[in-house]
């Protein structure tokens, strides 16, 4: 049975992924989760899918990327942390073109023995992520 961590070791922990992230070092993310972490994002966009720490960098950071020029910005609202979870309330925004595109989301970690071993994704709008990240 997994072992629980405090709220607040979550939060710091949920903090640094973030900043590691906005900073763009996603070897950095991956160092604070667990080996087996697991990334899911629902829909039919082209980052729709199930990543895993093998995958994240060379498939779903490279798509982020890719389909936002490398100028997508990360504003993370609130965390909010339990013993078990954390949940970012966020919103993204990057320019393609003439055209600035913008979502609200919640990002939902699942932790356990004091490392995130799920991240999962829920759109404010799924058919609006779907269109902004269809490229």
């Amino acid at each position: 049975m997994p072992e629980f961590s405090s709220p607040s070791k979550n939060r710091e922990t949920i903090e640094a992924i973030y900043e590691a992230f906005s900073a763009r070092d996603y070897d950095g993310v991956l160092k604070l989760c667990d080996p087996k972490v697991t990334f899911q994002i629902a829909g039919k966009s082209a980052l729709a899918g199930k990543y895993d720490a093998g995958n994240f960098v060379s498939n779903l950071a490279s798509k982020w990327n890719e389909l936002s020029g490398g100028k997508f910005n990360l504003d993370v609202h609130d965390i909010l942390a339990s013993d078990r979870h954390a949940v970012a309330l966020a919103s993204v925004k990057f320019a393609r073109g003439d055209q600035t595109l913008e979502y609200r989301t919640v990002q939902v970690w699942r932790i356990e023995n004091g490392s995130p071993v799920a991240w999962y994704e829920y759109p404010r709008d799924l058919y609006q992520f779907d269109a902004i990240w269809s490229g």
